[in-house]
């Protein structure tokens, strides 16, 4: 099953509100929450971040919408469903 990464950090209200909204994508995808100090502080001030390989599908207040565009812009589904969009 692929992995979305969602970048954290502690005590942060957002993360954990981000990382619920997540839910709907837990059939498709394993969803592995990493520390922004874990070698992503490049991230550090725009946590979450939602992860598929290098490419950025969202940020800061998550949104379904934009995560799913971002499938389509990134041919996500056609690679993982091999669907033609």
């Amino acid at each position: 099953m692929p992995t979305l990464r969602i970048v954290v950090t502690e005590n942060c209200e957002l993360c954990d509100k981000g990382l619920k909204s997540l839910s709907f994508l837990n059939n498709l995808f394993t969803i592995k929450e990493v520390d922004v100090e874990e070698g992503y502080e490049d991230f550090l001030l725009r946590v979450p971040v939602v992860l598929y390989g290098k490419k950025v599908l969202d940020e800061g207040i998550l949104s379904q919408y934009v995560i799913f565009k971002n499938f389509v812009k990134y041919n996500i589904f056609k690679i993982f469903l091999n669907i033609d969009f």
